[in-house]
């Protein structure tokens, strides 16, 4: 039996300044039919920075999970931007610094069920300091662990950002192995 479905009808009914909702009229692969409601979402990147044995992360108020998160620093995708430089962009403005060497780690889709949302993970280890101004409606506290420490926090569960602990994941089982960790 086939594995894919097929869009026969989209109609948009909200469309915001970050996401897009639609409800899709799909084909299932056994001929029957049903909807699908998609959020439309342009992308983002995030990047694991890791500085003197540090990593370096934004504190922020999530109104979405209503908590305070520690956040591996991140931001949308602009229409048409490389993901490098929006790494780049959103590194200047949340933490300060601009990174000199980024490794992309990898990608991820957070929501496959119902967002189309794809993260771009990076991660640099040398940074200048580069400062950019922060977005308006954005509060945010940059805050510096020892990697030693992250390691521990990690592995006990204490990261719930989904891309934070996806770039954590990648960083300690894979590039570890080729990055100076500590």
């Amino acid at each position: 039996m086939k594995q894919f479905e097929k869009t026969i009808k989209s109609d948009v009914i909200y469309e915001g300044r970050i996401v897009k909702l639609r409800v899709d009229q799909v084909e299932l692969p056994d001929g029957s039919l049903s909807k699908r409601e998609i959020v439309d979402h342009q992308g983002a990147v995030a990047v694991l920075a890791v500085k003197d044995g540090q990593m370096l992360f934004v504190k922020q108020y999530r109104i979405a999970s209503q908590q305070l998160l520690t956040e591996i620093p991140a931001g949308l995708l602009e229409s048409g931007e490389d993901p490098e430089a929006a790494a780049i962009r959103e590194c200047r403005e949340e933490i300060g610094y601009r990174p000199l060497n980024l490794f992309r780690l990898g990608e991820f889709i957070p929501t496959p069920g119902y967002c189309t949302e794809k993260i771009t993970l990076f991660c640099s280890t040398e940074f200048v300091w580069d400062p950019l101004d922060e977005d308006p409606d954005e509060f945010i506290r940059v805050v510096k662990i020892p990697v030693r420490t992250v390691r521990t926090l990690f592995i006990n569960g204490q990261f719930i950002d989904g891309k934070t602990v996806a770039a954590l994941g990648y960083y300690f089982t894979i590039a570890a192995r080729r990055l100076i960790v500590e």
